[in-house]
């Protein structure tokens, strides 16, 4: 099976909903989570659970 452009034409159009005028990365950032973990204490806490 193979993907041709025909495949995405539909998600190719503008949405509506969409506001144009804030840039990709401002709106990409107000979705974004900053996650914070301590690598040592998840592992710990995995090991604790098994």
């Amino acid at each position: 099976m193979s993907l041709t452009t025909d495949d995405f034409r539909e998600f190719l159009g503008s949405d509506p909903d969409d506001d144009e005028t804030v840039p990709l990365g401002d709106a990409l950032s107000e979705l974004a989570v900053d996650v914070d973990v301590d690598a040592v204490d998840a592992v710990r806490d995995v090991r604790e659970r098994i």
